[in-house]
């Protein structure tokens, strides 16, 4: 059965329209501020996919562009002067950034109440801790909303994660783990990945390896979760590319109870998600006042 993560989110869409019209009500306009350094085509790209899912909700968004030469200091100020912004609710950074950058200082300038994306380290700290979590990362928030659609209860399962980044594989370990989820990671120094996923009732790839994930890993009636985005040429497509995750979909789909696509799975959740954040944090600024 495949996870549909386009459907999902659309009906997530619709109680998340309920939600601002309340805080209307109350001369609350969610707002989202986006920092961008340099020019990059594909944050670019995600930065319009989220531009459109805001104005279609009514959320408000404003992008902060600077040159890759611009000086740390000029984004401290610049997040320093959106944090004491009361209209402003949602604050993120685009990622990547320049390599030169001090990415983990950047993101922990952000006010952990305005963390629209979840990496803070006191919001990641309270996951960790299964303590008042405030912000989910928005990759990791999609798939379990996802799994929650579907019904699908992970207590008692083995599950592999494939990708031990501080963005989605680590703090979804954590979710999946306080569900009664048992978790394996896996990740480039793992000597033998599929002695793991071949024996696991749920894999979950976000290491960025097209393809990597062959049938010969996935045992049969396994749930497949494909995070990974990666772009491959193709001379058949217009732009001479298409997308693919870290799954082999077409050899591994037959074996699945469950599996993602790429795309329209995981990616349309994310997005979703961030929205949700957005909506989170200005209602928490309205209990506050």
């Amino acid at each position: 059965m495949i996870l549909d993560g386009k459907l999902v989110s659309g009906n997530l869409k619709d109680t998340l329209l309920n939600d601002i019209l309340e805080l209307k009500k109350m001369n609350i306009i969610p707002k989202l501020a986006i920092i961008l350094v340099g020019h990059s085509e594909e944050s670019l790209v995600y930065i319009n996919m989220k531009r459109k899912m805001c104005e279609e909700l009514g959320i408000q968004i404003i992008v902060y562009h600077f040159l890759e030469s611009v000086l740390e200091g000029a984004i401290i100020e610049k997040i320093e002067e959106l944090n004491k912004d009361n209209l402003t609710h949602g604050i993120l950074i685009q990622l990547p950034l320049p390599k030169h950058f001090n990415k983990e200082k950047l993101l922990d300038k952000i006010s952990y109440q305005k963390d629209a994306d979840g990496f803070h380290t006191i919001n990641a700290g309270k996951i960790f801790q299964a303590n008042d979590i405030n912000v989910i990362p928005c990759t990791p928030l999609g798939c379990i909303d996802l799994l929650d659609h579907y019904n699908i209860d992970v207590k008692g399962l083995n599950v592999a994660i494939i990708g031990t980044s501080n963005l989605v594989g680590l703090p979804l370990s954590m979710l999946l783990l306080q569900r009664g989820a048992t978790i394996t990671l896996c990740n480039i120094n793992t000597k033998n990945v599929k002695e793991h996923t071949i024996q696991s009732d749920m894999i979950i790839a976000c290491c960025g390896v097209p393809h990597l994930i062959k049938s010969d890993w996935v045992k049969e009636g396994a749930i497949v979760i494909d995070i990974g985005i990666n772009r491959i040429k193709d001379v058949t497509k217009k732009n001479g590319h298409r997308l693919v995750g870290d799954v082999d979909f077409d050899g591994v789909k037959d074996k699945c109870k469950y599996i993602t696509p790429v795309p329209g799975g995981i990616g349309p959740m994310t997005v979703i998600s961030l929205m949700k954040n957005i909506i989170k944090l200005a209602k928490n600024t309205y209990t506050k006042l």
